[in-house]
C-alpha cells in the first residue's frame, strides 16, 4: 500500500470523526440562556395552529337610503320647489341655493315630486320638481317602516290561533266559533287547538265529535275557507289548521241588478 494511499486514508477519517468536534461553538449569552430545575418537569413543545378558512359571516350590510329614496346630489334640476324645515312651502328655488339652506350632515335634500319635463327634457317652470329639507334620522326611520312593511306582505298574511277544550260550554264554542269565521272570512290562517280540559269534566266521544263538527260547520259557511292541515286524535290533543279566502263586497253589485 503507497504511501499517498494511507496520506488520503487519513485526510478522510480526520474530516470525518476529527474536524467536526474542533469546530466553533455557538455561544449563547448566560442571560438568554435556558434555566433547568430538578424539581420542575420538562413539559413537550406543543404547536398552536390557528384554523384558516371555513365559513365565515358576511358583514352586515347597510341598508341604502338611494335604493328608495332620491336625494342631494341625486336630484338632477336646477330649480326646485323647496320645503324648508318648517314646512314653509318656497317656489322657484336654484337646486345650489337650496343645498345651502341647511346642515349636510345632519339633513337631506329628499325629492318628494318629479315635476314635468317637456319633449326635449327641459323644465316645466310650472310644474318644477318638489324638494323637502328632513333629518337624516327622520328619513332612516321612514325607510325602516317601508322595509318592514314590505317584509310582512312578503311573508303574507298571519295566521291566528284559537283553543278549544272537548267539553267546552254552549255559549262559549259560539263566541270562538263567530271569531273563527271573522278570521276566515278576512282571508287569514286559522289554526285550531283542540284538547281535553285540564281540570273538570271529561268530554266524551260523542260530545268530542259534537264540537269538532260544530268548528267544521262553521268552516263551511265561509266560502273560499278551507282545512290546510290536520294532526291530532279525536278527544286527545287535535290541530287543524284552515286558510280563509277574502272575498270582494258585493253589495254594491247586488244593488245594481235589483235597480236593473
Amino acid at each position: 500500500m503507497s504511501h499517498y494511499h494511507l496520506t488520503s486514508t487519513s485526510r478522510a477519517l480526520y474530516r470525518v470523526f476529527v474536524a467536526p468536534s474542533l469546530a466553533p461553538r455557538l455561544q449563547v449569552p448566560r442571560q438568554y440562556a435556558p434555566t433547568f430545575s430538578r424539581n420542575v418537569p420538562l413539559l413537550p413543545i406543543t404547536t398552536v395552529r390557528t384554523k384558516i378558512g371555513g365559513p365565515r359571516k358576511a358583514p352586515a350590510k347597510r341598508q341604502a337610503l338611494s335604493d328608495m329614496y332620491t336625494f342631494d346630489n341625486a336630484i338632477q334640476a336646477n330649480e326646485i320647489n323647496l320645503i324648508d324645515e318648517r314646512g314653509n312651502f318656497n317656489p322657484n328655488v336654484y337646486y345650489n341655493d337650496a343645498m345651502r339652506k341647511f346642515n349636510r350632515v345632519t339633513h337631506h335634500l329628499l325629492l318628494i315630486s318629479e315635476g314635468r319635463t317637456n319633449e326635449f327634457g327641459e323644465q316645466d317652470p310650472e310644474h318644477l320638481p318638489t324638494c323637502k329639507i328632513i333629518s337624516k334620522m327622520e328619513l332612516r326611520s321612514q325607510y325602516n317602516k317601508k322595509i318592514e312593511i314590505a317584509r310582512k306582505l312578503e311573508k303574507g298574511p298571519s295566521t291566528k290561533n284559537l283553543e278549544l277544550n272537548w267539553a267546552i260550554a254552549g255559549g262559549d264554542l259560539k263566541h270562538r266559533l263567530e271569531k273563527l269565521k271573522q278570521f276566515l272570512k278576512e282571508g287569514k290562517k286559522v289554526e285550531v287547538l283542540l284538547g281535553p280540559k285540564r281540570r273538570g269534566k271529561k268530554a266524551t266521544e260523542e260530545e268530542a265529535k259534537a264540537v269538532l263538527k260544530a268548528v267544521t260547520d262553521a268552516v263551511d259557511e265561509c266560502r273560499g275557507a278551507g282545512e290546510v292541515k290536520r294532526e291530532g286524535v279525536l278527544g286527545g290533543v287535535l290541530t287543524i289548521v284552515f286558510q280563509g279566502t277574502k272575498l270582494k263586497d258585493d253589495t254594491s253589485e247586488k244593488k245594481q241588478e235589483v235597480e236593473e
